[in-house]
């Protein structure tokens, strides 16, 4: 969870719980996670506790949700469809969570860009 995020949310700095694991930030570069803070995630009919590390970090989305939490939710994504399916609690109806396809297609023009620039460099894969 990026720190901006937190103190969106109005979070009592002292819900914060120290954690020391480094992480990666998808540039390589360390970051510094500042604390664990758990946050009640409600998706239409479920409401479940997450743990999120809160870091210094300024990314082009709110929170960054992992496998555990899309496996708890039995979750099934599509990054090329920007969504995520899962079905209901009572198992009869389908609901999705829609990503934002222009921000996605944004944040991916501004890596190409940046990849030009000697930031991020593009690999293309050829099929066998």
């Amino acid at each position: 969870m990026p720190r901006d995020t937190f103190d969106q949310l109005e979070i009592k700095p002292d819900r914060l719980k120290p954690t020391w694991n480094p992480l990666l930030r998808f540039d390589g570069k360390r970051a510094e996670p500042i604390g664990m803070v758990e946050v009640a995630v409600h998706t239409t009919e479920r409401v479940l506790m997450e743990s999120f590390v809160v870091v210094e970090i300024h990314p082009s989305y709110n929170l960054l949700m992992g496998r555990w939490w899309t496996h708890r939710v039995q979750g099934v994504p599509s990054t090329l469809h920007q969504v995520m399916r899962y079905l209901g609690l009572d198992g009869t109806k389908v609901i999705d969570i829609h990503g934002d396809q222009v921000a996605a297609k944004e944040c991916y023009s501004v890596t190409l860009k940046s990849a030009g620039k000697g930031k991020a460099p593009v690999r293309s894969a050829s099929p066998k």
